[in-house]
């Protein structure tokens, strides 16, 4: 059962669909009219804005209190690391 939940799991990381959203993504958001305030931005103070960070099978997501990376739940001493586990 722990083997198939894994392959699931893997499987779902490594699909082309999940991906981490980078400030150019953030910016076509923007309407025209504003994006010269919002290009001046960090791409953490965009994704903290906008509350996403991940488009996952086509849908925006806020997968803020998870890895990046694996999307595992953080755990709370994990702050020498932003927003990636220890394993990452």
């Amino acid at each position: 059962m722990k083997v198939r939940e894994y392959t699931n799991i893997q499987n779902y990381i490594d699909s082309r669909e999940n991906r981490l959203l980078n400030k150019t993504d953030l910016l076509k958001m923007v309407e025209p009219q504003h994006l010269q305030d919002f290009e001046k931005w960090k791409v953490k103070d965009l994704r903290n804005h906008f509350g996403i960070t991940h488009k996952i099978n086509g849908k925006y997501k806020n997968m803020s209190g998870y890895c990046f990376k694996c999307f595992k739940p953080l755990r709370p001493d994990y702050t020498q690391f932003e927003n990636y586990c220890l394993d990452c």
